[in-house]
């Protein structure tokens, strides 16, 4: 066979063989290819998306520092003196006196302005121990009347610091008189001693002594040990062996 016919068979057979190729598919072996994991944000970029800032709420207290309530004032004791003005305020009420028995004795009161007493208040006070029973009323010897008008008063029961009250007398035992003045040491009226049960029951013995002294009655001392002192002693300090008392009539 011619030379040239051999050639022209061998290209015609290549050629079918590279047009065969082509039309097959290629068939491979091996693991799928895995999904490709998305890159890593940035260390702070990371931060913010997986921990979100929380939200401010208009419902969330206040950052705050609590600070204490300061506690009330101490009661004035001796060891403070009252502050001296020398100018008194008189309560303006009326209270009548108990009963119809007994000599009647009218009295008005103030209290030094200093002091921050209420008039009104403390003469209320005095006119509640004085119409006690318990009190020198109750003898049906003599009863009391507080009136706010000073000139229809017999005489005249002040509250008053230490320094004013020694201008006119020297209060002991937390009181004193000097004629038509009473006058009560306003460093007693505030602090009682450990004898009385609180400041009720020794003002009541403050008051009632003070109302001894303008009746002219004389000092006591503790009778027996045991018994209640009489409202005339001083229970200022030692009781002698007698218990506190604030009443001359108990």
């Amino acid at each position: 066979m011619p030379v040239a016919v051999l050639l022209a068979l061998a290209l015609i057979t290549a050629s079918a063989l590279y047009f065969r190729a082509l039309s097959t598919p290629v068939q491979r072996t091996g693991h799928p290819t895995s999904t490709v994991a998305a890159l890593p944000l940035p260390t702070s970029e990371a931060s913010a998306a997986a921990e979100p800032s929380p939200s401010v709420s208009s419902q969330d207290p206040p950052l705050a520092t609590v600070k204490e309530t300061p506690s009330p004032s101490p009661v004035p004791s001796p060891s403070a003196p009252a502050k001296s003005s020398g100018k008194f305020a008189t309560a303006a009420v009326d209270v009548a006196a108990v009963g119809a028995a007994g000599k009647l004795h009218r009295y008005s009161v103030r209290v030094e302005t200093s002091l921050g007493l209420k008039p009104d208040a403390v003469g209320r006070l005095i006119a509640g121990v004085l119409n006690d029973p318990r009190s020198w009323a109750g003898s049906g010897d003599v009863r009391f009347a507080l009136v706010s008008d000073p000139k229809k008063a017999e005489f005249t029961i002040s509250v008053a610091s230490v320094p004013t009250a020694a201008r006119t007398c020297q209060p002991v035992a937390g009181s004193c008189v000097k004629g038509a003045s009473v006058l009560l040491d306003a460093s007693a009226w505030s602090a009682a001693p450990a004898a009385f049960a609180g400041t009720g029951a020794w003002r009541a013995y403050l008051i009632n002594r003070a109302a001894g002294l303008f009746l002219g009655e004389p000092a006591e001392r503790c009778p027996k040990k045991g018994r209640p002192a009489p409202v005339m002693s001083d229970q200022s300090g030692n009781l002698g062996g007698c218990t506190a008392n604030p009443w001359p009539n108990p």
